[in-house]
């Protein structure tokens, strides 16, 4: 992504762990043309959520720039 923030890549990288456990299960072995829809669909959702839950966490860490 072009011009992210400092906290925006954090989010990213802390979602990356997320996404390792989750293809934990799924399998490793797997090729990306492979995974069923319900591995795609796990995979998306733990991006979004997790992404959303970090952007929080670390708002809610943050002063109030006023």
């Amino acid at each position: 992504m072009q011009g992210t923030t400092d906290e925006e890549r954090l989010a990213i990288a802390m979602v990356m762990k997320r996404l390792g456990q989750t293809m934990d299960l799924i399998g490793w072995d797997k090729r990306l043309r492979d995974l069923t829809e319900t591995d795609v669909t796990a995979l998306i959702e733990e991006v979004l959520e997790g992404y959303g839950a970090e952007m929080s966490r670390i708002a809610a860490g943050s002063e109030v720039p006023f």
